[in-house]
């Protein structure tokens, strides 16, 4: 199985996001931009969700893991946005119902018989309250450096 590639610049923090395309468009870009995606990624993205929503609920909050076919992808990556106002997601379970997603994980993958293993680890990351922490606390110290 491949690894995905992940640092810090792979992780942004989205203050007031009006809505689930927004996180999807900025979050693609930041993969399109380091060439980790195609062009195609983004429309690739926002179609798939369209058609297969990713939100999940986990307790006490809800992550989305979008993600689309691996012809949109360059090398495997994972981008991550935390979403300081929770905006209205569709559910994978159920797409006919909504959740409140406050955490985003998008993969790009590039082999599809990774696509399965890979969504159950990032589900098991993001079930790691501890880790989605410090992933916010990681970028809320970087923003306050910046400043």
């Amino acid at each position: 199985m491949a690894s995905l590639k992940f640092d810090e610049s792979l992780v942004k923090i989205f203050e007031q996001p009006p809505n689930r395309e927004k996180v999807e468009r900025d979050l693609a870009a930041k993969l399109v931009e380091q060439g980790y995606a195609k062009l195609s990624f983004t429309e690739a993205i926002l179609q798939r969700e369209l058609t297969y929503p990713t939100g999940l609920e986990f307790g006490s909050f809800a992550a989305a893991i979008p993600h689309c076919a691996p012809e949109n992808v360059n090398t495997p990556a994972l981008c991550v946005g935390v979403l300081k106002s929770p905006i209205t997601w569709g559910r994978m379970d159920d797409k006919n119902q909504t959740c409140q997603v406050s955490f985003v994980t998008m993969l790009a993958i590039i082999d599809p018989k990774d696509h399965l293993s890979m969504l159950q680890k990032v589900v098991g990351l993001i079930r790691d309250a501890d880790l989605a922490q410090r992933i916010f606390c990681m970028q809320e110290t970087r923003q306050r450096s910046m400043v």
